[in-house]
């Protein structure tokens, strides 16, 4: 069974090579139509969230079939925490236009009127899906590769029922994760004895100095490559909502997957993708990650501590907690960082690196440093 399959939403003359929308250059494709699709997710993968997914999914499927005259193909479980509606839509007259750039502008903008409305109305869909006539959605029928799950056409009724009355009738790889009743990973509430608090800002002293090694985002051997490795900010909250802040980040900017690791203080975040700097610096400031924004900007990579501070003694030793947004890694275009993969799996948290190509040498580059 073929794991990682996609198909396009759209129907295309020559669906062979398609430009970009912005190519200029090459003949506009001709566009012959387009399914309505709607993705519904409730991460991360469990029982109960997808029992969130399953009651979102009914009642947009009612809402499309009292206010639209969409006809609704099939609903299909996508093999991990969702669910993808697929509808195809009786009104022909958007691909009258003989002009192929006007019609797909068109089908964009009608699907964008009608995602609109959908999001107005409450509906937790995916907000790029719908209205992008050059998207694929997983095809049913096929393995889901991070969860060994089948992307399956729900039968007759299911929708109607309980996620627990038949989710196991549902194919899998004998090898696939297990389903867990409830959310698998839960982020610690830390409360640690001993920590440090900070000083007052009125002080100018800036502390002792201490010691730590540091690693650079730079993935050495290319040219202007980085990875994501940032330290949260303070003023998200504790680790566990910083990293719920952050993960919310990435995911908008399609880079997965993400490492995390703790001081007891603060989290730190690790993106093993080589990424255009260009890339890093346009979005970065929108997540809210200035520092590391600036840093690239002003010297083309950072230098970011990955121990615990050495003074009289080791303090705020770094430790792991999970990694997040494989899922996200599926849209991920970026390649692999080899170094920051090689970094990760000495922090310990290995990554489930999957398909891909692998960009930079495989060590990492770093340094002993002495700051206040």
């Amino acid at each position: 069974m073929p794991t990682d399959v996609y198909v396009s939403t759209s129907s295309w003359l020559d669906p062979v090579n398609l430009p970009r929308l912005k190519d200029t250059s090459r003949p506009t494709p001709i566009l012959l139509d387009h399914m309505v699709v709607f993705d519904i997710d409730m991460r991360p993968f469990c029982i109960s969230r997808l029992e969130r997914a399953r009651k979102a999914a009914l009642r947009l499927r009612n809402w499309l079939l009292e206010n639209t005259e969409l006809e609704i193909q099939h609903v299909s479980f996508s093999g991990s925490k969702g669910f993808h509606l697929v509808a195809h839509d009786p009104d022909r007259s958007l691909f009258a236009e003989p002009d192929p750039a006007k019609r797909e502008d068109a089908v964009r903008e009608q699907r964008k009127s009608l995602l609109d409305s959908v999001i107005e109305a409450g509906h937790p869909v995916d907000p790029v899906v719908t209205a992008d006539t050059r998207r694929i959605i997983r095809l049913p029928g096929t393995v889901h590769g991070s969860t060994g799950w089948e992307c399956t056409i729900l039968e007759e009724g299911w929708l109607e029922c309980p996620v627990a009355e038949w989710v196991n009738s549902i194919p899998r790889h004998p090898m696939a994760v297990r389903l867990p009743a409830r959310p698998p990973i839960s982020l610690p509430r830390l409360s640690l004895p001993g920590r440090r608090k900070k000083r007052p800002r009125k002080q100018a002293d800036p502390g002792p100095e201490y010691a730590s090694l540091e690693v650079s985002s730079h993935v050495a051997g290319t040219k202007d490559r980085s990875a994501v490795v940032a330290w949260l900010p303070s003023k998200w909250g504790d680790v566990a909502e910083s990293i719920e802040k952050a993960q919310v980040a990435f995911d908008a900017m399609d880079i997965g997957p993400v490492a995390y690791l703790h001081d007891g203080e603060r989290g730190l975040a690790i993106v093993p993708r080589a990424i255009p700097r260009d890339f890093l610096m346009a979005r970065l400031p929108r997540a809210g990650l200035h520092q590391l924004s600036h840093e690239i900007r002003r010297f083309d990579h950072s230098w970011v501590r990955i121990t615990g501070k050495m003074d009289d003694g080791w303090e705020g030793e770094l430790e792991p907690i999970t990694v997040l947004g494989y899922e996200t890694s599926e849209r991920c275009s970026h390649p692999w960082s080899a170094p920051h993969l090689e970094l990760c799996k000495r922090l310990g948290l290995p990554i489930r690196q999957g398909g891909g190509d692998v960009a930079g040498g495989y060590e990492p580059s770093i340094r002993v440093a002495v700051r206040r």
